[in-house]
């Protein structure tokens, strides 16, 4: 329709017919569109649309925008500095719980207390799944049935074949004598740094400890021997692909928990590029093992397997005698096993050091302890702890949880609910938690680096480096305290429930094995004074789904000083 000529603009048929002229042009599509977008964004505020209304209990996070809810704070934050921002979130909250409302999973309420919890992992277990959301980012790394990943019978069947790994005969006649053979590795590839020519010989501690537990893990469970760790301090400057893919896949992976649009992303993206690469790196390696152990198994000289050697059975072993002899089900389990045998004990080491080199009052009390189990020659005669003697080391044993507890392998974690439920909280309640509701298909996540911060969990210095917190005082001590055991669901980095890690002794024994042959012959310093306490304090964490360093850190060793 056509405006006559010399209309005034202000008037309402100028206004009326600009309205026509585009109605006949698009018909009542924008009209509608406009139309429902007012709807949504008067119905979804403040969250994203279609989503529940936020529980009156739960602190809502600033920065939520209608329809959107907070998809744009995520994707602009991403993941640096993450956890910081959690637990600058949970502080704001009375209940240590906040609400998020984005694109993916729609929404994620983080319940950082242990009342909480404990429903979602134990009371109410199976209405709190892995899910697709989780399985959808973590598929093509980890495939969709990997223990880590799975749910239901899938889950219970891999993790009662793992269990018979973590035995303790499996630690007597498999576990010990491997450990003890990559130890004595470490013994003189340390001694050989600690007696160079040079004025100031140097270590990466990090990418020892990671090459440590590969190397120790794929002989463990795969009976494989990686060659990436060696008497040969110049060992540790050769890359092993495997790991630099590995930590590679984990950032992206990390990276797709706020980005709603990361399939698009990686399709085009040199990111996904690489990924693709990185991936196919990995699985090539898990299937080398593989066929590697599937020819050793089958072959009649079995004088050369690993269980001949050492007595006991790996992992696949395990498998493969419960009828699971399909390659690509095989290398589902070496990959899923190996992110935990391989990332969680080395970070554990590498925070440890880092936190015995800022607060060095604690080692001579280890380094005494140590010696009065061991004998005071153990690490000059390699006499490396035994399984047996794995309890007999309180303070050391505290120190190692302690550093977990501040810096825990695996930082965040969450479930998606399969129906409508209400989280009560379990145990006492001094501080009146209230219950709160969730709904189907929402992610219930919480973090344990947030958790063991908190004052209203581990008191008002949560934040401080103090063993003491696992310990009572004891004379029978063997410097004077023995070891208290907190709850599973305060002390949380092992998981909690029925999912509660299956080689938590593995990792302990792996870190006070190593922890014993080395603090007790070796002093340890920062190499340049740019690092420690005259850095960045604390030490910043690199993206991934573990928790690794940002910059690992060079030490200076050389022969204990008595």
């Amino acid at each position: 329709m056509k405006i006559p000529v010399g209309a005034d603009a202000g008037d309402s048929s100028f206004i009326v017919a600009r309205l026509e002229s585009i109605l006949s042009l698009t018909g009542y599509v924008i009209p509608t569109v406009v139309v429902g977008v007012i709807v949504l964004a008067i119905m979804y505020p403040d969250r994203l649309a279609f989503t529940r209304p936020h529980p009156k209990a739960v602190y809502v996070p600033p920065g939520a925008l209608p329809i959107l809810g907070h998809t744009l704070e995520v994707v602009k934050f991403g993941t640096a500095r993450q956890f910081e921002r959690f637990h600058e979130m949970t502080l704001k909250s009375p209940i240590q719980a906040f609400r998020l409302s984005f694109l993916g999973p729609s929404a994620m309420t983080m319940i950082n207390r242990p009342e909480y919890i404990e429903y979602v992992q134990k009371v109410n277990f199976d209405n709190f799944v892995k899910g697709s959301q989780f399985r959808g980012k973590f598929g093509d790394l980890l495939s969709t049935n990997g223990i880590f990943v799975a749910d239901g019978d899938v889950w219970k069947s891999q993790r009662k074949m793992a269990s018979h790994m973590f035995s303790a005969h499996q630690f007597n006649n498999h576990v010990r004598v491997v450990i003890h053979q990559e130890l004595g590795r470490i013994d003189a590839l340390l001694d050989a740094v600690a007696h160079s020519a040079k004025d100031q010989s140097t270590v990466n501690l990090p990418e020892l400890f990671f090459r440590y537990t590969l190397s120790s893990f794929s002989k463990m469970a795969f009976s494989a021997d990686l060659d990436c760790l060696s008497a040969d301090p110049a060992c540790l400057e050769r890359p092993v692909p495997f790991a630099v893919a590995f930590d590679y896949a984990q950032g992206v992976i990390n990276e797709r928990f706020v980005n709603p649009l990361w399939k698009i992303a990686e399709r085009f993206s040199k990111k996904g590029k690489r990924m693709r690469e990185s991936i196919k790196v990995i699985k090539d390696f898990g299937n080398s093992i593989i066929q590697q152990r599937l020819k050793s198994i089958h072959s009649s000289d079995k004088g050369t397997d690993a269980d001949s050697k050492t007595g006991g059975k790996d992992l696949l072993e395990f498998f493969i005698e419960q009828g699971l002899n399909d390659p690509d089900d095989l290398l589902v389990v070496v990959l899923n096993f190996i992110i935990a045998g391989r990332d969680t004990t080395a970070q554990a080491l590498s925070w440890f050091f880092y936190e015995m080199m800022a607060n060095p009052q604690h080692i001579e009390v280890i380094r005494d302890e140590c010696e009065a189990v061991l004998g005071k020659d153990a690490a000059q005669d390699q006499q490396f702890l035994s399984y047996e003697d794995l309890r007999k080391l309180p303070y050391t044993l505290a120190c190692i949880n302690e550093t977990i507890r501040l810096h825990p392998p695996v930082p965040k974690n969450g479930k998606m609910a399969v129906k409508d439920d209400v989280i009560m909280p379990q145990g006492p309640n001094p501080d009146n938690l209230p219950p709160i509701p969730v709904h189907k298909g929402e992610i219930i996540g919480w973090s344990d680096w947030v958790m063991n911060r908190l004052p209203q969990v581990w008191g008002e210095d949560a934040e401080d480096f103090r063993p003491e917190r696992f310990l009572v005082q004891d004379d029978k001590g063997p410097v004077g305290w023995s070891y208290t055991q907190q709850s599973q669901w305060k002390f949380h980095a092992f998981n909690a429930g029925p999912r509660l890690c299956l080689g938590v002794n593995l990792a302990h024994y792996e870190a006070l094995a190593f922890v014993a042959a080395t603090l007790t012959k070796f002093d340890f310093h920062w190499a340049t004074e740019a690092q420690g306490q005259k850095s960045e304090w604390p030490p910043r964490y690199a993206n991934s789904v573990t928790h690794p360093l940002k910059v690992p850190y060079l030490c200076t060793v050389t022969p204990r000083r008595t």
